[in-house]
């Protein structure tokens, strides 16, 4: 199965126009070193395989799971004047995500190999 589409992944300056030699690891990686500049557009997504929940799948999402809380909307947590009012659902909330049971995925080490190597902007 096809990792992406054979459409160009960067539109830059770049020695690796084109599409993609292959559709693989391999092809993604031959096209990535030719590219100057990257953009990673991600979401909270990217985390599920690491066991976090997302924000909006109903039944396990983050914001399904906040109504324990009592929260007039489930944003508020994030937001600072409910957080002024009302910390405790905040703290609640990080103290259950904090714990170090969730690891990085192969996304985050992939994201941070771009960081390193230089091409990722911010």
């Amino acid at each position: 199965r096809p990792l992406l589409a054979a459409r160009p992944l960067c539109r830059c300056e770049s020695t690796s126009r084109g599409p993609l030699p292959s559709q693989d690891l391999v092809g993604v990686a031959a096209h990535l070193r030719g590219c100057k500049h990257v953009v990673v557009m991600a979401g909270a997504g990217m985390s599920v395989s690491a066991g976090l929940p997302d924000f909006r799948t109903p039944g396990t999402g983050l914001y399904d799971n906040l109504q324990r809380y009592d929260l007039p909307y489930p944003e508020a947590v994030f937001e600072l004047d409910y957080f002024f009012k009302n910390p405790r659902p905040f703290y609640t909330l990080c103290k259950e995500l904090w714990p170090g049971q969730y690891r990085p995925t192969a996304a985050h080490f992939f994201v941070a190999l771009l960081h390193k190597k230089g091409p990722l902007q911010q």
